[in-house]
């Protein structure tokens, strides 16, 4: 017999089902049928749940067995990725694969863009992927340039031709002066291409820079290798750029656009500790400054670093900190592997005698070939033992 609470609970299944024309007064007469009905609708949903469970496992197996075999990624990975995408066949992946290939995508890239977007996979290969491959190589990009880009900006792949990236290259193209020029931008700023910042921070960016007469050239520069600051708040930079005027650096030089990378990054706060800093070792205002506008570089060296090298420079080496403010850029070497080898050298020398007060510039920024010759070298006749000297300061400071 089927219990009381079966017939209602499938009353209310079947009197809400259209295909089922049984009556409520005829289930009732033929409990028996109605168990047997009962009964056979549950298999049924239950051998349908099944059967669909096992094509999603198949589906699941198929995916990591494809991704690892196909796109070589690890078995771990694999499983990972497998969750975020699921492959039915190999056509759609091959051509995926077979396409990205033909556009200079090594195995490794591949997995590494795989890695990054799985679903790529099931993107219709001929009419999604290739108008845009298509499309970059029509402006230049090459085909070791083009993985570099298409991995670096994650979502390029993904935006659509007409509305996006056309009508963004064709505003990095009225920025730049030419395509060579805008695939460079592309190489330092992928990300930047497709960011939804690029008419309302860089466009105005640039704009500004013009209005302040910085030429084409710096323009062309900060879009080629310092890209990413071109997309920064326009707020931001706007007061980056008033204050590199205040601190006289010049737009007609391309300084002037590394001045505003450093400032755009820091608050005044920052900028003022910098100054304390400086007051420190030597430098009034004025100094700093003029140190700034040679090497606008300089702010980025943190306060041991800056401090352990002009201790060593005025204390051990008598060099007065004004000297070393007209050659900044001297605190940019290392001072172990550089700086030290090299004045060990000069300290030799002038305490022989052979040697007089020589310029910074001439000591540290030169090339290696060229003090080796200058101040090794030339000297060996009268001190045979130099050049093991400052080989042996160099391994030590190596060890060290």
């Amino acid at each position: 017999m089927v219990a009381n609470f079966m017939i209602r609970t499938l009353t209310a299944s079947i009197t809400d089902h259209k295909s089922t024309q049984i009556r409520l007064g005829s289930l009732l007469q033929h409990k028996h049928n109605a168990f047997l009905l009962f009964f056979n609708s549950f298999t049924s949903s239950t051998s349908t749940a099944s059967e669909s469970e096992g094509n999603h496992h198949k589906g699941d197996a198929f995916t990591v067995s494809y991704l690892i075999n196909s796109c070589g990624v690890s078995p771990t990975l694999a499983r990972k990725l497998s969750h975020r995408v699921n492959l039915k066949t190999p056509d759609g992946p091959n051509a995926v694969i077979d396409l990205l290939s033909n556009y200079g995508f090594s195995k490794s890239q591949l997995a590494k863009l795989v890695e990054i977007h799985p679903t790529l996979l099931s993107t219709n290969a001929e009419n999604t992927l290739l108008p845009k491959l298509k499309f970059f190589r029509s402006i230049g990009v090459s085909d070791t340039d083009m993985p570099k880009i298409l991995i670096a900006s994650r979502l390029m792949l993904f935006r659509s031709l007409e509305k996006c990236l056309i009508p963004r290259y064709e505003i990095l193209r009225s920025v730049l002066r030419d395509d060579g020029e805008v695939v460079r931008a592309l190489k330092n700023a992928p990300f930047g291409f497709i960011y939804s910042g690029i008419t309302k921070h860089m466009v105005p960016n640039v704009v500004v820079l013009r209005q302040c007469g910085v030429p084409q050239a710096s323009i062309s520069y900060l879009m080629m290798y310092a890209g990413t600051l071109a997309y920064r708040d326009h707020s931001k930079f706007v007061e980056a750029v008033n204050t590199a005027k205040e601190f006289g650096f010049n737009p007609l030089r391309t300084n002037f656009i590394v001045a505003i990378g450093m400032l755009v990054t820091k608050s005044k706060e920052v900028w003022e500790s910098r100054f304390e800093i400086y007051q420190r070792c030597g430098w009034n205002r004025e100094m700093a400054l003029r140190a700034f506008r040679k090497f606008p570089s300089l702010m980025n060296f943190s306060e041991a670093t800056f401090t352990g090298k002009m201790s060593f420079l005025v204390k051990d080496m008598g060099w007065p900190p004004a000297a070393i403010a007209e050659y900044p850029q001297v605190v940019a070497y290392n001072l172990e592997k550089r700086i030290i080898p090299r004045f060990s050298v000069i300290k030799i020398l002038k305490s022989k005698g052979l040697l007089q007060n020589m310029h910074l510039s001439s000591i540290i920024c030169t090339t290696e070939e060229k003090f080796l010759k200058k101040f090794v070298i030339n000297f060996q006749k009268a001190l045979p033992l130099l050049p093991d000297v400052y080989t042996g300061v160099i391994n030590h400071s190596n060890v060290m």
